[in-house]
Order: C-alpha cells, then structure tokens, then sequence
C-alpha cells in the first residue's frame, strides 16, 4: 500500500518570512509531502499503529489509509446530559457496557455515574477506549491516541485496548500516536515509524502463524525478531 501526502500553502514573502529563510537556509515552508510504503496487504492484521513526532503527517496518513477517511475522536459525539454508562451500547446490554468499561481499566465505579465532561482526562480515554472496542467498527482509525494523557496511564490503557479489541475477529483499527513508549504494552501487528519510513511487521513463521515474538523495550522500533522494510 502506497501512500502519498502533500500539502503546500502559500510561499510568503514578507521581511520576517524572508529573514527566516536567510537565517536558517530554508528555501521555503510552502511545500511538504511524504511516501509512505505501509505494505500489510500479504496480513492478518487487527492493530496497526504509526508513529512520527508532531507534524510528521500522521494524520494525513491516517486519512487515506483505508481508501476514506476512518478517523474517528475518541473524546466526541458523548451526550453530556447523560452518565458514560448510558452512553456504552445505550440499546444494548449493560453487563456489556459495565464489562467493557472494567476491562479498560476504567475501574471506578462512581465515574460511571458522571458524564463525560465530569471525567479526568485519564477517565475520558478509558470511556473512550470502551465505546470504541463495544461499538468495534470494521475499519477505524483514532487519531492522538494516548496524546493527552498520563504516561503509565497511556501504556495500561493500551495494552487493555489491545486485549479487548483482538476479541473482535475481523476488524481493524490504526492507531496514530507521537509516542512510541506504547509500543511494548500494546503489541500491535505492525508499525509504521513516519521519521524513519520503516515498516516492522510481526514475524510470520514457517507454517504461516503469526510468531509469539513480541515487540521489546530496547530501541524504538527494531528488534531482530520482526520483520523490517526501509524505504
């Protein structure tokens, strides 16, 4: 799967914009584009994840990934009026909706008398996560995931996300975030490293099953267990 993203603006030309570029030898800030080789066609996928600073054209990524745009905000479209626990499958079973709400680490009880907009950020990440694995669409994309959150907060919560959402067999979900401290908790299929243009895949074992090998703390995105393409 290719991907290709650019953007451009006007090239300004005023005193400061001129002086920026004589300063520090940038020829212009009117243009920016990126190819992205994402190749997990050949996959049995459920969790992909890229990864790149601020600006490195994740979301524009994310857009296109699976031929429309997928992206959905974790923290939108709640009814304020009600407590999270109405708005989790609100047609459907609340053993569900508590179960779902628990097994994201939400945990406690009282928050899920609150409505959304009287939760922690930490509380409206996990509420998030728990409507996102229940409703579980077919293609999805969250955009800043574990962005505005606590950092052990942000690894528990992926790993959760990840075991709950691999119950659902079939669909799929690309999770753009800046952080790469994620990486070991969630254990995805496969990362995409926009700096980098690297691709690293779970290994595939000789029988065609996916490897036990995980994902390790070492570096960012390496490890001799996974599979590795460089653009």
């Amino acid at each position: 799967m290719i991907l290709n993203v650019s953007h451009s603006c006007t090239d300004f030309q005023s005193y400061r914009a001129q002086r920026v570029k004589s300063l520090f030898n940038a020829e212009s800030g009117a243009s920016w584009s990126h190819e992205a080789n994402i190749d997990v066609e050949d996959m049995d996928w459920g969790i992909g994840l890229i990864v790149g600073t601020s600006g490195s054209g994740k979301t524009s990524l994310g857009r296109q990934f699976f031929g429309t745009d997928r992206i959905i905000d974790l923290y939108a479209g709640w009814d304020t009026s009600k407590p999270i626990v109405d708005c989790i499958l609100p047609e459907g079973d609340f053993n569900q909706a508590t179960g779902a709400l628990a097994s994201v680490g939400l945990g406690d009880v009282p928050s899920w008398l609150r409505p959304f907009n009287a939760l922690s950020n930490g509380q409206q990440f996990r509420a998030g996560l728990a409507r996102l694995v229940t409703e579980a669409p077919d293609e999805v994309v969250v955009d800043e995931f574990t962005s505005v959150i606590d950092r052990q907060i942000a690894k528990v919560g992926a790993m959760a996300f990840a075991k709950n959402w691999r119950r659902n067999a079939g669909k799929k979900v690309v999770l753009l975030s800046c952080h790469y401290d994620i990486i070991e908790w969630l254990q995805p299929d496969w990362v995409y490293d926009v700096n980098t243009k690297v691709l690293k895949k779970k290994a595939i074992s000789g029988s065609g099953q996916k490897s036990s090998l995980t994902f390790g703390r070492s570096t960012e995105v390496t490890g001799s267990c996974l599979k590795s393409i460089i653009i």
